[in-house]
């Protein structure tokens, strides 16, 4: 393959040093193949005169390097070799932990490829300096260290070949190497470059190869905590949003799969590893996205960066009662007058609690008065300070505002210009062809009925704007007018038939729906679920709470089976296999003290009250929600009443 650059887009950006654009620049001239990344961290031990990045040459092997801004310290040798045997050390062992890039020996195990660190020295003088010649002997004591400079005294470029950045490998590896793949390449960059990857809580089923003639370490030894997830590189698109360290306010407005949720958890680490003097929050309503998000940063080994908070919203609240105030929150669910006196004692100094970026994911299901106290936690004595919202206007679970009014345009007290400062990404990388087609055609009469009701103001927001991707559908099965006495069996039978049929395994599978029951219309679909699953033998998992067993509830991270999930709970995350049912509550709108009214026509839409519009545009925006959750195979099985809107949604 042909050299790489990550990023590619480099010179334009202001956070890479000269000296990371001055090597990239050779690289791409001398360097005919493999990946060279600059600003990564995989030790948290980067700095504003120490860069750390890497070069995976397929043929050679895998080199990281730390490039030091200034000229060599010829009396501190013995300083470097210190510094480069630490951290060749960590990340030799960081790399041991993949599956993918070892081989073994019964219970012993090693590197398949070379791999070492190297110091580089950028210095625009290079010319001065100097060193007597008992510093220079000190120095090439320790040549196998490889102290280098890219750039000759002359200010030519060294290529790869004349820098022997190779020679002298000191840690153990497979002597019969011969390339580093792919899958490899992939597996190296999740370990030292997570912001570049996408990591599937799935793992991968992984053979490591059994060397007899390899020189074995006998103190690696296979521990078996040594796995490999399903793991994908980032597109140059993408590596240039995660680069974009523009400031200020914007929102991003993304389709599902769009990877909106990866490049603010990508941003996240970025920023975090950047300004590690301040600290960086990315939060959500959904614990189950965020749980998503600490699984991923576990992976990516990322938690000793403790600049960087992950956690829902309402966690931030607690954080905030509990460890800045030293009081206690009713409950784990914020009240409007807790936020409310957060926001208070803010504004008047009280919490010492400041952040130079702010990610907001699904900022669509954010209460306004959610974005007023995320925005009065930035820290605007920072000019480099982001706030940065991201969602889907199309993916509004929660109950909506008239004509769909966007949070960001609701918060109280603060008048922020989103003019020009919204960014489209138009792109699919879930949902296979057929099921993305699918959305597509349902999205549009969607919108299309919505802006006939007045719903939404489809001039302001480009609301259809869903791409359909390339990767082949496993299966698209849409079943309507099931009797909702018969659903229970249906559900039960639909995972019976992918599993076996598709060879989707169970863990792979998940079974989403609106509510987990519906006592006004005697509707008990969690209960009839669970109990036909514990019938037919099939394991399962709650990533929703159940009423009657509030500990039953899993983390998305831990799940075992199938995965049980309402729609809301399952916001930001994706299935190979989604069996979207339940929804026979749908054919009603609910109100207070136990009413309902049923939804039989358009007509009969466009006569209810505003309270009850917004909530039949909420559940039709859960409906694409929940299809959208699929990646390879989706099941819709409708007990709604036959030639009702919510039906013709499904149907055409």
């Amino acid at each position: 393959m042909a050299i790489r650059l990550w990023p590619q887009d480099y010179e334009r950006k202001d956070h890479i040093t000269k000296a990371e654009k001055s090597l990239l620049r050779n690289a791409d001239r001398n360097f005919k193949n493999g990946h060279i990344v600059v600003g990564i961290d995989p030790l948290g031990m980067s700095s504003d005169t120490v860069k750390m990045g890497m070069y995976i040459s397929p043929r050679e092997g895998l080199i990281t390097y730390s490039l030091y801004q200034g000229k060599i310290d010829f009396d501190n040798a013995s300083s470097y070799k210190f510094y480069v045997e630490m951290v060749e050390e960590k990340i030799y062992n960081r790399l041991l932990d993949s599956k993918v890039l070892i081989v073994r020996s019964g219970e012993y195990k090693t590197l398949k490829f070379p791999y070492k660190h190297i110091i580089m020295f950028f210095d625009e003088k290079v010319g001065s300096v100097t060193a007597t010649s008992e510093q220079m002997r000190r120095l090439l004591n320790y040549a196998t260290y490889s102290f280098f400079r890219p750039i000759t005294s002359k200010g030519n470029e060294k290529t790869i070949s004349q820098l022997g950045i190779f020679d002298g490998i000191r840690k153990p590896y497979d002597s019969t190497f011969n390339e580093i793949t792919s899958q490899e390449c992939c597996a190296i960059f999740e370990r030292l470059a997570p912001e570049y990857t996408v990591v599937m809580n799935e793992t991968e089923m992984i053979h490591v190869p059994e060397k007899k003639d390899v020189a074995f370490n006998m103190d690696l030894r296979i521990t078996g905590k040594e796995i490999e997830y399903k793991t994908f590189f980032l597109d140059e698109y993408q590596v240039a949003q995660v680069n974009d360290m523009g400031k200020g306010h914007r929102v991003i407005l993304a389709n599902p799969g769009a990877g909106k949720s990866v490049l603010l958890l990508s941003k996240a680490f970025k920023y975090a590893s950047i300004y590690k003097d301040s600290n960086i929050l990315l939060t959500c309503y959904n614990s189950n996205l965020a749980d998503s998000y600490n699984f991923k940063r576990a992976c990516a080994n990322f938690g000793d960066n403790h600049n960087l908070y992950i956690m829902t919203f309402h966690k931030l609240v607690k954080k905030i009662y509990e460890e800045c105030l030293h009081l206690h929150c009713e409950s784990n669910i914020a009240t409007e007058e807790e936020i409310k006196k957060c926001i208070r004692w803010v504004k008047d100094g009280k919490v010492s609690l400041k952040f130079k970026a702010i990610f907001i994911d699904e900022v669509q299901i954010f209460d306004p008065l959610y974005l007023e106290l995320s925005y009065f936690l930035l820290d605007k004595n920072d000019p480099n300070h982001v706030f940065l919202m991201a969602g889907d206007l199309n993916q509004a679970v929660k109950k909506l505002s008239r004509k769909g009014d966007a949070p960001w345009k609701r918060i109280e007290s603060v008048n922020l210009d989103f003019t020009g400062r919204v960014r489209y990404i138009e792109k699919n990388y879930r949902n296979s062809k057929g099921i993305a087609e699918y959305i597509a055609n349902m999205l549009k009469l969607m919108n299309k009925r919505l802006s006939m009701l007045d719903l939404i103001n489809s001039m302001e927001y480009e609301y259809n704007s869903f791409k359909i991707g390339d990767n082949s559908t496993v299966a698209l099965k849409v079943k309507t007018g099931i009797n909702r006495m018969s659903i229970k069996s249906e559900v039960a039978a639909a995972i019976k038939e992918i599993s076996t049929k598709y060879n989707v395994s169970y863990s792979d599978i998940a079974v989403l729906f609106p509510y987990k029951k519906h006592s006004i219309v005697k509707y008990y679909f969690l209960y009839w679920i669970e109990e036909a699953l514990k019938e037919a033998g099939i394991p399962y998992s709650l990533i929703t709470s159940s009423e009657e067993n509030v500990n039953e509830r899993r983390r998305y991270s831990q799940t075992t089976g199938v995965v049980l999930s309402t729609i809301d709970s399952s916001l930001g995350l994706d299935f190979k296999a989604v069996i979207f049912a339940g929804l026979y509550p749908y054919n009603f709108v609910f109100g207070e003290n136990g009413t309902k009214k049923e939804i039989t026509s358009w007509v009969a839409i466009k006569n209810m009250t505003d309270e009850q519009q917004t909530k039949v545009q909420s559940q039709m925006r859960g409906i694409y929600t929940a299809c959208s959750r699929a990646r390879d195979v989706l099941y819709v099985l409708s007990d709604i009443t036959p030639g009702t809107p919510m039906e013709e949604i499904l149907k055409k």
